[in-house]
Order: C-alpha cells, then structure tokens, then sequence
C-alpha cells in the first residue's frame, strides 16, 4: 500500500500535515538539504518532530540531499546517526556514496533517493535499488507505461511527486548549477561546515534564475525574445489511480518553502482523494475539481512571490559581486 509523504518546512507545517492525515513527514536539514534556512528545521525541531509524530504512529523521513565533500561525509553520517537514533525512519539523499554508506552503517532505515539523482529510466532505478535505496523519486514525470516497465525490471520503491509540469517532460531539478554560475558565496559554521549562497547541491538556495526573462543576442542585435528556460510544474490528480494501480508506492506532496495554511490544505485534500481511491474498484474524482483548482490557484500566488524574492537576491549579490571586482 502506497505512503503519502508530505513536507514539514517548520515545525508547525510538520504537525499540520501530520494531523491531517500524511503517513510521514519529510524535513530538511540547515546546511544539509537543498533549500534555503527559512524552509528547513534545526535539531531540536526535528527531535520534536520525531516525537510528535511518533506519538501518532507516523513516521519522519529527514532530508540531507546535499553533495558533501570528503571532509563533510563524517559530518555527514555521524548527523544521520544521531537521528536515527531519535527514531527518524528514513533519509533522502541524492550522493551516491553518501547513500551506500548511510545502508550500510544504518541497515534498518528506509533511503529514499532525491530528485537529484536524475534517474530516467530502469536501469537507473535499479543501479540506486542496488546500493540500498528504498524509494527511487522519479522525476516529474514519467508515463504510467513507463512506471510499470521500472516495477518490471526493479526492487526499489517507487516514489512519484504530486506534482507535474504542463508538457510532461523527465525534468532533472538537482543536476541543474546554474545558480552558483549567476551568484555565489560561501562560509564556514563554527562545527567547520560549508554553508552556500546560490548553490542547493551544496546546502543553499536554488536562485530560479531560470524563471526569469532571458533575452537573447545575436551579432549585437537584440532578438527581442524574452523567454524562461524552465516551466513550473502544478499539482496533479486525474492520473492517480493508474498511478497506483501501476504499483506506485510512495506519494510526494510537494511544498517545503509554500506556506503551512496551503500546504496543510493539500494534504487534506489528497489525503480524501487517495481513500476513495483504495475504497473504490471506479473511483470518480470529479469532486475533486474545485478545490483542486482553487488549491492551484493559491499554489502560483505563493511560487511568484518566492520566485520574485530569490530572484530580487540574486540580483543584489551579483551587482554586490560586480561593484566588488570594479
């Protein structure tokens, strides 16, 4: 039976989402997850968040899907062991060396891969299922044809967003650096940590410098093209009973950095939607439609104005890095 795993980005979200029906909560790590510290939880959050999520008989998987050095892979693991030890059930990491060695210092836990991983196809998805992934994340999104062909040829879990971009598309967020090409800064914490600015493989914020105008040049002639590089994916529902069907085993509500009120909202509703579906043999999501819609609706007012805030810093620090080589 398939998890619904949904996002924790504070304490308060975390609880939210727990009360509203998430089968587990999924929290990052300051300096170790893929988001900036606004949206990421420090360790006594987290041991919080274990026990109260405990105490009602879910479960906490922890984010630390960073790309560590050599001299951070003890770091590293010895943070991934203290929250095991806490009762953390679970991990999502994107480097592979990072994952092998979590499964074997920690057999019991669940690892589940990050999108970073950028799998796109069974032979990835059974290289991870290999080294000890649990869940393979796939990216958003492959066919209902093309997860059943995984189930075919895998062992490992597979673990699909509720999120989608309007073309389909195997989008690969985690392989993408072009944010600490544009800007970027770094600095040790008092532990010898690196913290990052304008790099999420290293710990700090994706700047969504690919959602803002590029306009592109030509001999000095101005083409007068602006474009975005990337479109924004939007929450799915209609698939979701052949996604099952076809052996889906992990449900991801997407949402860290949104706000707890649209978040809780989310896994309320999907939380409705995926019983009907297990209660019925033809379940008829139409009901659905409405709120879907209006939960879009709240989803895009948040992204625009997160994406105009990165963006409005990204442009600081590269006129802060221009003035500085002046």
């Amino acid at each position: 039976m398939a998890i619904m795993m949904a996002p924790g980005g504070t304490p308060e979200m975390a609880r939210a989402v727990i009360d509203e029906g998430a089968d587990a909560v999924y929290v990052g790590v300051v300096g170790w997850s893929r988001r900036g510290a606004q949206d990421e939880l420090n360790d006594d959050e987290i041991r919080d968040t274990i026990d109260y999520a405990a105490a009602r008989g879910k479960e906490v998987r922890i984010v630390v899907n960073t790309l560590p050095s050599s001299t951070e892979l003890p770091m590293f693991l010895e943070r991934v062991t203290r929250y095991a030890e806490w009762g953390a059930r679970g991990f999502m990491i994107s480097d592979i060396g990072a994952m092998r060695m979590v499964k074997e210092q920690l057999p019991h836990v669940h690892i589940h891969t990050s999108v970073g991983c950028g799998i796109t196809n069974y032979e990835d998805v059974k290289f991870l299922g290999d080294i000890g992934a649990s869940y393979v994340v796939l990216p958003y999104r492959l066919s209902v044809e093309e997860i059943r062909e995984i189930k075919r040829h895998g062992k490992a879990g597979i673990e699909v967003f509720l999120f989608k971009t309007p073309s389909g598309g195997k989008i690969c967020p985690g392989k993408c650096s072009m944010s600490s090409y544009f800007s970027f800064r770094r600095w040790l914490d008092a532990n010898g940590k690196d913290h990052f600015f304008g790099s999420a493989s290293r710990g700090g914020d994706c700047l969504r410098v690919c959602q803002t105008n590029w306009n592109f040049q030509v001999n000095d002639i101005d083409m007068s093209m602006p474009m975005t590089i990337k479109t924004n994916p939007a929450l799915w529902l209609d698939e979701l009973p052949d996604y099952l069907a076809a052996g889906v085993d992990c449900l991801k509500v997407p949402g860290r950095d949104r706000s707890t009120a649209l978040v809780r909202d989310i896994t309320r509703v999907y939380r409705r939607a995926v019983d009907l579906i297990r209660g019925s043999d033809h379940p008829d999501l139409s009901g659905f439609a409405t709120e879907l819609e209006v939960l879009r609706g709240r989803w895009r007012v948040e992204r625009n104005k997160r994406d105009n805030r990165l963006l409005s810093e990204a442009d600081k620090e590269s006129r802060r890095a221009l003035v500085a080589t002046i």
